[in-house]
């Protein structure tokens, strides 16, 4: 599969240079810079996003995926700019409200980050990554049961929305629940088998449960995936 989509991104790259020798349109531009972005190549994602936005000013899924490769460089007050611009210009953009609240989020600005999470709600009501965003605001404002309700619509939501299911985990371990923590943390290993950190929290659920043998066995086991490969 890593082949194939390099061997895509390949085919993508000479086609782009082709485009610019002959004009390439905003659209052309917004394409490479997705392209750019996904493999993590974020300046050059962001070069070809600005010529976008310059050949169509207007052009908010540009402001933000360029927003989203500002914030992947740790730049939120660039990306916050980006992702501002991209609802002005389509106030009903949930993704740019979700992602402007990631920003504030990753700047511990909980308050805007809550105000963006809820209004991304607003407009897609089934949107279980901003129900996932806001519980993880909740939960480290620790009120817990706000963030437990947000990550259960989350789970309702999307089965395999592993995050989810993983913080909740967190909280049934805290409310010492750990029967249901362990399930919580069993089902991320189903969806991510080589997470050694949903191992290590379903070892501590194990061993608050004085089940010291499948403790142990978890332990082992998240070991075993930490070390180098």
């Amino acid at each position: 599969m890593r082949i194939i989509l390099k061997a895509c991104a390949s085919l993508l790259t000479v086609l782009f240079l082709a485009a610019v020798c002959y004009g390439a349109d905003a659209k052309t531009y917004f394409k490479h810079g997705k392209a750019s972005a996904a493999e993590g190549q974020y300046d050059e994602s962001i070069t070809d996003l600005t010529k976008a936005i310059e050949l169509k000013p207007k052009y908010y899924q540009a402001y933000n995926k360029r927003g989203k490769a500002y914030a992947a460089k740790g730049q939120y007050d660039e990306a916050i700019a980006d992702f501002t611009r991209a609802i002005e210009l389509n106030p009903k953009y949930y993704h740019a409200h979700n992602n402007r609240g990631n920003a504030y989020y990753d700047k511990k600005e909980y308050e805007q980050a809550l105000a963006d999470y809820s209004r991304a709600i607003e407009l897609n009501p089934k949107s279980h990554r901003a129900y996932t965003n806001r519980g993880n605001v909740y939960y480290d404002r620790k009120e817990y049961k706000e963030a437990y309700a947000d990550y259960t619509k989350a789970i309702t939501l999307s089965k395999k929305n592993d995050s989810a299911y993983f913080n909740r985990g967190l909280i049934y371990y805290a409310l010492e629940q750990y029967d249901l923590a362990i399930a919580d943390f069993t089902k991320v290993i189903q969806l991510k088998p080589r997470d050694p950190d949903a191992y290590i929290n379903r070892g501590n659920a194990y061993k608050a449960a004085e089940q010291h043998e499948k403790a142990d066995a978890d332990y082992i086991k998240a070991e075993e995936l930490n070390k180098p490969q």
